[in-house]
């Protein structure tokens, strides 16, 4: 035996003998030296926490992690081009809606196939677990769930002498309560953010009349005058004052700094549970969530989502190790307690026992919201399909179309539904 290969011998033994004693995976120690990349959409405090758990993983088992985050609308621009390119990062954080779209695609790694398997999901509900496959095979692993939510501003409420709102509020109440506060700074400040260009305010609003937005076909599964339903609602609220006016809502690009509620232009915002924490990140007044407004005796159009997904590249030099990185994020402490649960309550039973007893107020109020919502939530519905994200922007420019009077309410449906009809025939 040649010197140089003793010397290769010992220092091996001595790493595996380091590696035994700190209680690290010897697979996951031998991947030292190993680069791979992490990208992903959030806020600063995602990408605080994120960076966090990496940060603690790349400590127990040497594996250089390149993190890299961007806004929701750059990310999947950004995204979809490395994939074109095969440039793809190795761990790419995946929404349900653009699920099926890549794994489809052959872009995603099917992760229940590798052997030995890497990942554990055993403490998973069903449901949690299944979110993530396509065509049965799994392509995601969800971070956490949530569901739609309105975060509002306390202060403003109890200022038209609202305390807290009633889970069973309608769209009635929602228009008294908006107006009301409208008035106390008229031209400045409105009662909520106009909801008319959030997709998912619309798929929400189906689902409270029993609808979904798409078939699992891949086809529209709403009608013409389901669009002017909606559209007709916003356009009432709009004129009476209750909402934020078109220039206010064409403005809010979808990151958290840019609604309307964090820009000090309205008291209420339509998003998700899990964002609570980064809206309360830059508000000086206390926030707070409900479900949305419906009508009486309508089914509450609320679903549990999986919040953010990760999933691996099809292109990963090294996705055995990427694998153990998400089983490191949903079931080590390290990576759970870094994340906490910012992307929203963590579907592992072993997660949310890791973190109950440490929760704040915002972890305590996401976790019973989402608790209560389980309780009276809808199926979780069919997958966007191919040509979603296109009708995701067109919703954005008709409704801003016709918030600025440059179409009416009945012809921005027509002009609506025919474009979708046309994008889902193409796709």
């Amino acid at each position: 035996m040649s010197s140089t290969t003793r010397r290769a011998l010992v220092a091996g033994s001595a790493v595996a003998a380091i590696a035994a004693a700190l209680g690290v995976d010897r697979r996951a120690y031998a991947q030292a030296g190993t680069r791979l990349r992490a990208f992903w959409w959030g806020n600063p405090d995602r990408d605080k926490r994120t960076r966090a758990a990496l940060d603690a993983y790349k400590a127990k088992a040497g594996t250089d992690i390149s993190a890299e985050a961007l806004g929701w609308g750059d990310y999947w621009t950004k995204l979809g081009t490395q994939t074109a390119g095969g440039n793809a990062p190795d761990l790419i954080q995946m929404d349900y809606r653009y699920l099926f779209e890549y794994a489809r695609r052959d872009t995603l790694l099917p992760l229940d196939k590798m052997s030995p398997k890497p990942l554990d999901l055993g403490t998973f509900a069903d449901a949690a677990r299944d979110c993530g496959k396509v065509d049965g095979k799994l392509y995601g692993v969800t971070l956490g769930t949530n569901s739609k939510a309105m975060v509002y501003d306390t202060a403003m409420f109890e200022k038209v002498g609202v305390k807290a709102l009633d889970p069973n509020w309608t769209w009635d109440d929602f228009a008294r309560i908006a107006g009301e506060i409208s008035k106390i700074k008229p031209a400045k400040y409105w009662g909520s953010g106009d909801n008319s260009r959030w997709e998912q305010g619309f798929e929400h609003y189906l689902n409270q009349r029993g609808k979904w937005l798409y078939t699992p076909e891949g086809k529209a599964a709403f009608t013409r005058d389901d669009v002017t339903a909606w559209f007709d609602l916003w356009d009432k609220l709009r004129k009476s004052g209750a909402v934020a006016p078109a220039e206010i809502g064409a403005s809010n690009t979808g990151a958290i700094d840019q609604y309307e509620i964090s820009r000090g232009t309205a008291a209420m915002s339509f998003a998700n549970s899990n964002q609570i924490v980064a809206f309360q990140g830059i508000s000086k007044s206390k926030l707070a969530i409900s479900v949305f407004p419906n009508e009486k005796g309508a089914a509450s159009g609320h679903y549990i989502k999986p919040a953010m997904m990760m999933s691996v590249s099809a292109k990963s030099k090294a996705p055995e190790e990427a694998a153990r990185i998400i089983n490191f994020l949903v079931n080590e402490p390290d990576g759970v307690k870094a994340l906490g649960i910012e992307r929203g309550v963590p579907p592992s039973s072993i997660a949310q026992g890791l973190l109950t007893a440490d929760l704040d107020d915002l972890g305590k109020l996401q976790l019973n919201y989402v608790s209560a919502v389980t309780k009276v939530a809808v199926a979780l519905p069919p997958p966007p399909p191919k040509g979603a994200g296109e009708i995701e922007k067109l919703l954005q420019r008709v409704a801003d179309s016709v918030a600025f009077g440059r179409a009416s309410v009945k012809d921005g449906a027509a002009q609506f539904f025919t474009e979708v009809e046309s994008i889902l025939a193409r796709a």
